[in-house]
C-alpha cells in the first residue's frame, strides 16, 4: 500500500470516527435534554396540581386556626371562672358559634384537600404518602365520629384510646409548605430562574 493511499485511508477512519464519536456525544445530549424536560415538566405538574393548590389550602386552614384560637382566648379570658348571667351567657354561646363555624371552614377546606390528593394521587411524592395518610386518618375520622352538631359520638373511654382528631395536623401543613417550597426552588434552577429576595 503506497504512502499516499495509507494517509487517506487513516484520514477517513479518522473522519468516521470523529463523527461516529460526534453522533454519540449528540446523542447522550438529546437524551439529558430530553429528561430535564420530562422532570420539568413533572415538576411544574406537581405544582400546579398538587403541591400548589395544597399549600394554598393549608395555608388558608391554618389562619382560620389562628383566629380561632384568639377567639379561643379571648372566651376564657371573659367568660372563663366568672359566673354567667343572661347578657353574658347569650355573649358567650355566640362566641362559641362563631369558633365553630371557623372550623367549618377548615373542615371544607380539607374536603378540597381530599378532592385534590384524590384527583392528582400520580403527583404525590412517595415520602409523602404516610404524611397524606395521617391527613386522611384525621379527614376521614371527623366525617365519621362527628354528628350533625359537630359534636364527637365517639365514647369518651374509646377516643382517648384510639387518639385525638386534629382538623389539621401541624405536621401536614409543615411539609405541605416545605415541599411547594422545595419543588419552586428546583423548578426555578432547572429553567434557570432567579429569584429576587426582596
Amino acid at each position: 500500500m503506497s504512502e499516499t493511499l495509507f494517509i487517506i485511508l487513516s484520514f477517513a477512519v479518522a473522519l468516521l470516527g470523529g463523527a461516529s464519536i460526534g453522533a454519540v456525544i449528540g446523542g447522550l445530549f438529546a437524551q439529558h435534554a430530553a429528561a430535564k424536560e420530562r422532570k420539568i415538566r413533572f415538576l411544574d405538574d406537581q405544582i400546579r396540581k398538587l403541591y400548589g393548590p395544597l399549600y394554598y389550602f393549608v395555608s388558608k386552614s391554618e389562619k382560620l386556626l389562628e383566629l380561632r384560637a384568639r377567639f379561643e382566648s379571648a372566651y376564657d379570658s371573659e367568660f372563663c371562672n366568672v359566673i354567667l348571667n343572661d347578657d353574658n351567657k347569650k355573649a358567650a354561646d355566640e362566641t362559641i358559634n362563631i369558633e365553630n363555624e371557623y372550623i367549618h371552614k377548615v373542615t371544607e377546606n380539607n374536603r378540597e384537600m381530599q378532592e385534590i390528593l384524590d384527583n392528582s394521587s400520580a403527583l404525590i411524592d412517595p415520602s409523602d404518602i404516610d404524611m397524606f395518610l395521617l391527613f386522611y386518618e384525621n379527614h376521614i375520622r371527623l366525617q365519621t365520629e362527628k354528628d350533625s352538631e359537630g359534636k364527637i359520638r365517639t365514647p369518651h373511654l374509646i377516643y382517648h384510646q384510639v387518639g385525638d382528631i386534629h382538623f389539621l395536623h401541624p405536621e401536614v401543613t409543615k411539609r405541605v409548605k416545605n415541599k411547594y417550597s422545595r419543588k419552586r426552588e428546583e423548578l426555578d434552577l432547572l429553567l434557570g430562574i432567579r429569584r429576587r429576595d426582596c
